[in-house]
């Protein structure tokens, strides 16, 4: 017989949008350690992206779903 493999499952204690968001600061604050290069740039473009998830999230989740304006 084959077992069946179940997920690990664990409740988060956070939301997304708060994961997400320290995810940016935590990445913003490396990025202005560093001098300028790519990578730097790179960091902080994972930071800009992860606050923009962090609204859309937050929009999509939001009753009577609306379009931003």
């Amino acid at each position: 017989m084959t077992e069946v493999k179940r997920r690990n499952s664990f409740k988060r204690t956070r939301t997304l949008k708060e994961r997400l968001l320290e995810f940016a600061k935590q990445t913003r604050t490396l990025a202005l350690q560093m001098a300028p290069c790519r990578e730097r740039e790179n960091l902080i473009r994972e930071a800009r992206l992860a606050e923009t998830t962090a609204v859309l999230e937050e929009w999509i989740r939001s009753p009577g779903l609306r379009s931003p304006d």
